[in-house]
C-alpha cells in the first residue's frame, strides 16, 4: 500500500472524526471525503485532464482547497500552489511554464486572476463513495513549488511520491505520539513548502487540521485560534511569534504539546522566552530546502530540557531516518563545520524546465549518491547536533520565505535604469526581518519603485526599503562591501 492508498483508507476509517476547521465551519472525515470525490469527479469530466498534468490550486484555508490536492493526486495528476496575493503576471507565468489548463478555485471567487485556463469550482455533490487509488509509481510528482534560485532565476522544483513518502515517514517515525486526539493548526501558506507537514501528518493520523481565516492579521488571528480551541501541534515561523513578543505576558497555553517552528533560524532568544507561555510543550526547530522534501532535519527538546543553541540560533537537529548528509570543510575532531549537502530519499529528481542541475554525485557507477548542496553552511557538536551559521550565497530566508538577493538586485536595477543594486534582510526584531535594497548614487523617489516590484513579485519578495546612497564601498577583493553599506545605513538610522 503506497502512501495515497494510506490517505484513502483513513478517510474511511477516521470518518467520524472531525477532520478540518477553518474558523467558519468544522467538517468530518466523512464530509472531507466527499468533497475529494467531487473534485475528482469534476477533474476527470474535463476533456483536457489526463493523468499525469499539471492542475492549479489557488490557494486558500478553506477544506474544499485541502479536497482539491487530494482529489489531483487520487486522479493521478501532480498539482502546483498558486496564491491569490501574486501578481497575475506571475501566476500567469507558472501557469504557462507548466501548460495548466485547468485551476482549481475552491471558493469560486478571484476567477478573474486566470486567462486562458478552465476554472473549476469546488462544490460538494452528492455522496458517492471514495473511488480507488489511480496507481502511481515512486516517481510520480505530486507537486511542484516556485522557489527562488542562485542565479536569480526562479526554480521549479518537482517533488514525487518517493520523496513524500520517506519525509512522512521519516517524521512519524520521531513522533509516535501523534494521533487522532491531536488537533493541528496549519498557519503556512500553500506556497511554501512548511504547510505540507500540517496536514499531511494529521490527515494519516485522524487527527484535525486547523486553518487560519484570510483577510486578518495572522499573528492576532492564531492567538484568536488558540485561545478558543484544544490545539495540540503548532508550527509557526519565528518571525510570526516575533510580532506577538509584546503580548507575551498574556498569553498562556498549557494544552500546546507541540510548539514547531520552521522556515528560517530560530533565534534562542525567542525561543526560551516563548516556552515559558507553553510549558508542557516540546519546543522543535525543523529545517529543509524545498529541494529536500519539505523537512530534513529536526531538533526536538522536550519539556525541562535545555534548548541547544550557537551563535544565538537554535539547533536544526538531526537527520530524518532517509536523509543522509555530509558536510564540506574544516574537521576538529568530531566537530565539523562547512557546507551541508543533503542526500537520500527525500531529495528530488531534477529542476523542471532547466538544464541547471546543482547535485554532487559521489560513488562509482551502480552505487552512486545524489546529494542537493544546501548553500548552508553548518556546524556539529560532539553529539552529531547541526547548527545553522550562515548562507554560503545571497539566498536567504525572510520571515519563513526563500528569496534570492540577486532575483531582487536584478529586477531593482532594471526600475533604476540599471544602477548598482545589494540587497539584504535585516532584523527589526528578535525573528522579525525586513528586505531592504540598496541602490548606488540614487535620488529619486522610491516609493514607486517599490509599487513596481508589488507588480512583478509575490509579497514576500517584495522590498520593504528602498536606500539610495552614493558610491558603494568595497571589499579589498573589489566587490560590493555589503557590511560597510549596512553599517552605515544603521548608523544613518541611529542619527535620525
Amino acid at each position: 500500500m503506497n502512501l495515497l492508498e494510506k490517505y484513502h483508507e483513513a478517510f474511511m476509517r477516521f470518518s467520524g472524526y472531525e477532520a478540518f476547521s477553518d474558523g467558519v465551519k468544522k467538517i468530518s472525515y466523512k464530509q472531507f471525503s466527499v468533497l475529494v470525490q467531487s473534485c475528482r469527479n469534476l477533474l476527470e469530466q474535463q476533456p483536457s485532464y489526463y493523468p499525469g498534468c499539471a492542475v492549479g490550486v489557488l490557494h486558500t484555508e478553506k477544506a474544499e482547497t485541502y479536497a482539491a490536492i487530494f482529489a489531483i493526486w487520487f486522479a493521478g495528476g501532480y498539482f502546483v500552489p498558486l496564491h491569490p496575493a501574486s501578481p497575475a503576471q506571475y501566476n500567469s507565468s507558472i501557469i504557462n511554464n507548466h501548460k495548466i489548463r485547468l485551476v482549481f478555485v475552491p471558493d469560486g471567487t478571484n476567477e478573474f486572476l486566470f486567462h486562458n485556463v478552465h476554472v473549476l469550482t469546488v462544490s460538494e455533490s452528492g455522496d458517492q463513495p471514495l473511488q480507488p487509488v489511480l496507481q502511481r509509481n515512486d516517481c510520480d510528482v505530486l507537486y511542484v513549488l516556485n522557489t527562488s534560485g542562485s542565479t536569480g532565476v526562479p526554480k521549479n522544483v518537482p517533488i514525487n511520491l518517493k520523496n513524500i513518502e520517506a519525509f512522512v515517514d521519516g517524521f512519524l517515525d520521531l513522533y509516535t505520539e501523534l494521533n487522532a486526539t491531536d488537533k493541528y493548526l496549519q498557519t503556512y501558506d500553500l506556497t511554501a513548502d512548511a504547510a505540507f507537514t500540517g496536514y499531511l501528518i494529521p490527515l494519516l493520523t485522524g487527527a484535525a487540521v486547523y486553518t487560519v481565516p484570510a483577510g486578518h492579521f495572522k499573528p492576532f488571528q492564531v492567538v484568536k485560534i488558540l485561545s478558543e480551541n484544544p490545539i495540540t501541534w503548532v508550527q509557526v515561523t519565528p518571525s510570526l511569534l516575533a510580532c506577538l513578543q509584546p503580548f507575551f505576558g498574556s498569553l498562556w497555553f498549557n494544552g500546546i504539546k507541540h510548539f514547531h517552528f520552521g522556515g528560517e533560524a530560530l533565534p534562542i532568544q525567542l525561543a526560551e522566552e516563548w516556552r515559558k507561555h507553553v510549558p508542557n510543550a516540546e519546543i522543535s526547530n525543523v529545517y529543509g530546502p524545498t529541494e529536500t522534501t519539505i523537512t530534513a532535519t529536526i531538533y526536538k527538546c522536550l519539556p525541562g530540557e535545555s534548548i541547544k543553541s550557537r551563535h544565538q540560533i537554535v539547533s536544526i537537529g538531526k537527520p530524518l531516518k532517509k536523509v543522509f548528509i555530509k558536510i564540506t570543510g574544516e574537521f576538529v575532531g568530531d566537530n565539523k563545520s562547512g557546507e551541508l549537502y543533503i542526500g537520500g530519499a527525500q531529495v528530488m529528481d531534477n529542476y523542471l524546465f532547466t538544464q541547471d542541475q546543482p547535485f554532487e554525485i559521489t560513488g562509482s557507477e551502480g552505487t552512486c549518491e545524489k546529494y542537493y548542496p544546501s548553500g548552508d553552511w553548518v556546524e556539529t557538536d560532539d553529539d552529531g547536533f547541526l547548527y545553522f551559521v550562515t548562507r554560503k550565497d545571497d539566498q536567504i530566508k525572510v520571515n519563513g520565505y526563500r528569496v534570492d538577493l540577486t532575483e531582487i538586485e536584478n529586477l531593482t536595477r532594471e526600475f533604476t535604469d540599471g544602477r548598482n543594486t545589494a540587497a539584504a534582510a535585516i532584523e527589526v526584531s528578535p525573528g522579525l526581518k525586513k528586505l531592504i535594497v540598496f541602490v548606488e548614487n540614487f535620488e529619486g523617489e522610491t516609493t514607486e519603485i517599490i509599487k513596481m516590484h508589488t507588480q512583478k513579485l509575490p509579497f514576500y519578495k517584495v522590498p520593504g526599503e528602498i536606500v539610495g546612497t552614493g558610491t558603494f564601498p568595497l571589499s579589498n577583493s573589489g566587490k560590493t562591501d555589503r557590511k560597510k553599506l549596512l553599517a552605515n545605513y544603521f548608523e544613518s538610522i541611529k542619527d535620525e
